[in-house]
């Protein structure tokens, strides 16, 4: 009877601390081609970064795409985020990536993290399907331009040279 007791309760407190996100997605904004070469001979002393100081949000296109204005979004969140590359190499030698979103004219920090993959010692993926954080991006993409980062933290020297490409979508729900 005891046992029964608590897993009634157990049950009763994840169903009451789990409910569904009732939040209505109005729309997925796409990033898709950020092009950049991973160079061989990087120390594994220091995290290499690779900016893109001037990126559009083309928030304006997706507002008149939908009909809608930025007051009607509740929040901008990360969706989804690959870092591919073309040279079908395994990013082995990685131990972790943070994708960073700030304003422009800034150097992002960690806490402008928008996408992140840690624990890649010694695994063989040569496609990285990074995870998104919990941050509200709304702010900095309302505006026209934001400054982003791909920060590779490296577990020993890069070996090869390596054609890379970062796709990564934010979602818009109100």
């Amino acid at each position: 009877m005891r046992k029964l007791l608590s897993i009634s309760i157990v049950f009763l407190i994840l169903s009451v601390a789990c409910k569904k996100d009732r939040r209505e997605r109005l729309f997925e904004i796409n990033y898709p081609n950020f092009e950049f070469q991973f160079p061989a001979g990087l120390s594994q002393f220091q995290a290499r970064v690779f900016a893109f100081p001037v990126v559009a949000t083309d928030i304006d296109n997706y507002l008149q795409q939908f009909s809608t204005d930025t007051s009607a979004i509740a929040a901008i969140n990360p969706y989804f985020a690959t870092i591919t590359n073309n040279n079908n190499v395994d990013f082995d030698f990685l131990q972790e990536v943070s994708v960073r979103a700030c304003p422009v004219g800034m150097e992002c920090t960690a806490f402008d993290e928008v996408f992140y993959l840690d624990d890649l010692r010694n695994r063989r993926l040569s496609r990285l399907n990074l995870l998104p954080t919990l941050r509200n991006v709304k702010e900095l993409l309302s505006g026209q331009n934001y400054r982003l980062e791909i920060v590779f933290f490296l577990s020993e020297i890069s070996p090869f040279t390596i054609d890379c490409r970062l796709e990564m979508a934010f979602e818009a729900v109100r």
